[in-house]
């Protein structure tokens, strides 16, 4: 009995020990830190950007929610330039553009970096975010930078994100996923020739 009684300590010692390791190889998220779970099921692209982030959310390692992130446009891989392609030009900028949403709803602090110095008020439009370097403020400060890639399938676009630390020039998580081409044309015929898009009514 007395043998039985050491086993069965020795046991539920080793299993508050396997408890520790699992608990230090996976800790919990910090506080502020929201476990991202996309909330749209259709085929758009938003939907798909949306599931793109929660991969990226849930393989985070060492990442501080609390410190300022910028996110970039999203460019072509062989490149990392503006898409020659014109059928693919406002792609990065949307894909930019979800990303900063969902990361936004996740609980990140994500700065728009694009505010200008000061605001322009013209007789039909206000502008406070612009595209050109004079109107903004060098001294903007991020902790990480989101950026994205993506290459060009004969379906699909195969899309890369990475989140990395400015300071170490770290990757704290990454993500790969493909976006088909008709989540962007939904309604019409797409296929790719001679690195084009091609597109016809149904």
């Amino acid at each position: 009995m007395r043998v039985l009684f050491l086993v069965l300590i020795g046991v539920l010692s080793g299993c508050s020990t396997i408890e520790k390791v699992a608990e230090l190889q996976n800790p919990k998220p910090p506080e502020g830190y929201k476990q991202y779970q996309p909330e749209s099921a259709q085929d758009t692209m938003h939907a798909h950007v949306e599931l793109l982030a929660r991969q990226l959310l849930d393989t985070t390692n060492s990442f501080d929610p609390t410190r300022p992130v910028a996110v970039g446009t999203f460019l072509p891989a062989n490149s990392l330039k503006q898409d020659k392609n014109k059928s693919h030009r406002g792609i990065g900028l949307q894909l930019q553009e979800s990303m900063m949403t969902f990361l936004t709803q996740a609980g990140l602090k994500v700065i728009e970096f694009k505010v200008k110095k000061s605001m322009s008020v013209a007789a039909e439009y206000d502008q406070f975010v612009s595209r050109a370097v004079t109107d903004l403020d060098p001294a903007v400060r991020a902790d990480y930078i989101l950026v994205g890639n993506y290459t060009q399938q004969q379906d699909n676009l195969m899309v890369n994100v990475r989140l990395i630390d400015v300071g170490s020039k770290t990757i704290v998580a990454a993500a790969t996923d493909y976006l088909p081409l008709t989540a962007m044309w939904s309604h019409e015929k797409v296929k790719l020739k001679n690195d084009q898009l091609i597109r016809g009514e149904y």
